[in-house]
């Protein structure tokens, strides 16, 4: 305090002192930018309009058993009416029960379990579906696909309508021959999901 009282006594210290305070207080937030201690994108959401492969970014959003938000957002055409939204992910392989059926909470806590508030990798070839979802398999932190764990924990089925993958249908036989999850449901039915 005494040292400030002193340097307002003479104007020149004081010209240096505001100009040095100006320039701290312009200067710093650029300075935290650049050093990535301070990110300039509204709620820390990347905005981008190439879609990288991987792309790794936050889930924030758990739709379903099978459709996920990341906080990332796509500006890019393919993504129909979602342009300017957060991504969302529909997994790649797999379906899983919708609400009302069995299972369905089940499904969606597994994946919310699995990925909620983590940094995950969606490996995709760039396709849309007609909802602005982008396709994709969900790398989880400790390396498991998430699509495959669904399936092997009988959350999920093959959904061989969209994919003829062998790993996936070897991951459903193996699930119903444990009857785990939805396969533990005395009469259920491959064609209601």
């Amino acid at each position: 305090m005494i040292i400030l009282v002193s340097v307002f006594r003479f104007p020149a210290l004081k010209a240096v002192v505001a100009y040095l305070l100006v320039l701290f207080l312009v200067a710093t937030p650029s300075v935290l930018i650049s050093c990535g201690l301070l990110n300039n994108d509204k709620g820390n959401v990347r905005n981008e309009t190439d879609l990288p492969n991987p792309l790794k970014a936050e889930v924030i959003g758990i739709q379903d058993g099978d459709t996920i938000e990341l906080k990332f957002i796509y500006q890019g055409k393919k993504a129909g009416h979602r342009i300017g939204k957060n991504v969302r992910i529909r997994f790649l392989h797999v379906n899983c029960p919708e609400r009302g059926q069995p299972f369905y909470k089940v499904a969606k806590q597994f994946t919310s379990g699995q990925c909620f508030r983590k940094t995950v990798s969606i490996r995709h070839k760039g396709e849309f579906d007609k909802y602005g979802r982008l396709l994709g398999e969900i790398i989880l932190p400790n390396g498991q696909v998430l699509n495959k764990e669904l399936v092997k924990n009988g959350l999920a089925v093959h959904f061989k309508k969209y994919s003829s993958d062998r790993e996936y249908a070897n991951l459903e036989i193996q699930a119903k021959k444990k009857k785990l999850g939805i396969w533990s449901q005395p009469g259920f039915v491959l064609g209601r999901l």
